[in-house]
């Protein structure tokens, strides 16, 4: 794999939290950012809305002109 030296910019309480779990886990800074940086990216793929296809059935008969009426009619009275 080829790597790419870049610069960031942490806030102090997550550089030192970062430290603390990368000693805890017995790897390197570099490592942790690598792998953290990889499942935040394979897990914003996985979240992205997916596309949503409405399948139609023939059901004979246009009912694309019914009206309420039709539908509920006449409320009974009791």
């Amino acid at each position: 794999m080829q790597m790419i030296r870049t610069t960031l910019r942490l806030p102090i309480q997550l550089k030192k939290a970062a430290e603390k779990k990368a000693t805890e886990q017995e790897t390197t800074l570099q490592d942790l950012f690598n792998r953290a940086l990889k499942l935040y990216i394979d897990h914003a793929d996985k979240t992205r809305a997916k596309k949503i296809v409405f399948r139609s059935h023939d059901l004979g008969v246009p009912l694309d002109n019914l009206t309420r009426e039709d539908i509920y009619g006449e409320p009974e009275t009791p």
